[in-house]
């Protein structure tokens, strides 16, 4: 069983925020909070620590209390670099990756991937999740970014970066890849609602609420 105390979360705050203007997404604020520090007091009550991945003002985050850990290689290489940057310094058997950018995500979200993976006997789970489709029937949409990974993986995502790979599911589809469905009654259907743009965080602003009472990182 694969309980909490053994995973680590990674929130992922390292991209160029290109469709916000090239500001640094993860400090754009949600309900008067940082989206990455948000994030990480959302996730910290579904895992044993967190951690962060940034490129840029690094010292602002690291006064958070969080450890923060940039890209090995400088550029921008997208979320796999931020994932490969977090396995190299997780201390638990599993990391979970968390983007800054959809505040809203569930907070069981640790706990029905960490069962999906247990289920299928895999080394990666992903969520998964209705979204409404052209012709209005909703279908199962996957966000990759949202990943439970086994730490037994990092050499292996390591030489997928070396020679050339990016797309997340171009690596898990390496692998065995279990998929938590996030379409019951009880669920969010915005959970996964994220901000490109800051039009669009400002939207979810009204379309959600934030967790003021929150447990704060631990140091």
């Amino acid at each position: 069983m694969i309980h909490s105390s053994d995973i680590t979360a990674l929130i992922l705050a390292g991209g160029r925020g290109t469709r916000m203007g090239g500001v640094d997404k993860g400090l754009q604020t949600f309900h008067g909070v940082p989206l990455a520090l948000h994030a990480a007091r959302r996730v910290l009550p579904q895992v044993g620590c967190v951690m962060l991945s940034a490129n840029r003002n690094l010292a602002e985050y690291a006064a958070w209390g969080l450890p923060v850990w940039p890209d090995a290689e400088a550029g921008f290489a997208g979320p796999l670099a931020g994932f490969a940057a977090g396995l190299s310094h997780c201390s638990t058997p599993w990391m979970l990756t968390v983007p800054c950018d959809t505040p809203l995500f569930p907070p069981d979200l640790a706990m029905r991937l960490a069962d999906a993976a247990q289920r299928a006997r895999a080394p990666i789970a992903m969520a998964a999740a209705p979204q409404a489709t052209e012709d209005g029937a909703p279908r199962l949409r996957t966000h990759a970014v949202f990943c439970l990974v086994s730490v037994a993986l990092r050499a292996d995502l390591e030489l997928f970066l070396r020679t050339g790979g990016r797309r997340v599911q171009q690596w898990s589809g390496q692998h065995a890849c279990a998929f938590a469905e996030f379409d019951r009654p009880a669920d969010d259907p915005i959970a996964f609602a994220n901000a490109n743009t800051l039009e669009q965080l400002q939207e979810l602003h009204g379309q959600g609420q934030d967790c003021p009472h929150a447990r704060q990182p631990r140091q």
